[in-house]
């Protein structure tokens, strides 16, 4: 089976290693980090598939996490993504709708929800991918 590819994009090294944490309870998957949308945007080119994007909103230099997660969804249209800001949701410019939103401070139930929903999201087009090819 292979590995989810997963690239956590956070600038703050306590709360990247706390997410790279909580994502290891998953079985089979690759996590990758970046802090900045230059260090991301190298992974997200570099890969040949990155299924789940977990991005902080603001990161330093000019360039935030929507603009991370626009370049990883034009590079790998069937990337989940999932974005954390403590803004909330409408106070975010350009947002998409088919993105995921978690509101910090959040607690692991919370993400591990958010998550599991985007496991759940590549397991069905996964299979949906399967079940048309038959």
């Amino acid at each position: 089976m292979e590995k989810l590819v997963v690239l956590i994009v956070e600038d703050h090294p306590a709360v990247r290693d706390s997410i790279e944490w909580v994502v290891e309870q998953w079985p089979n998957v690759e996590i990758l980090s970046a802090d900045n949308f230059f260090s991301a945007a190298i992974w997200i080119n570099a890969l040949a598939r990155l299924d789940l994007l977990l991005c902080d909103v603001c990161l330093p230099g000019q360039m935030n996490g929507i603009d991370v997660a626009n370049v990883a969804v034009a590079t790998h249209p069937s990337a989940a993504v999932v974005i954390f800001s403590a803004d909330q949701r409408s106070d975010i410019e350009n947002m998409r709708d088919s993105f995921s939103f978690i509101q910090k401070p959040f607690d692991s139930k919370q993400f591990i929800a958010h998550i599991d929903k985007a496991f759940c999201h590549l397991h069905a087009k996964s299979d949906l991918v399967a079940f048309s090819a038959v």
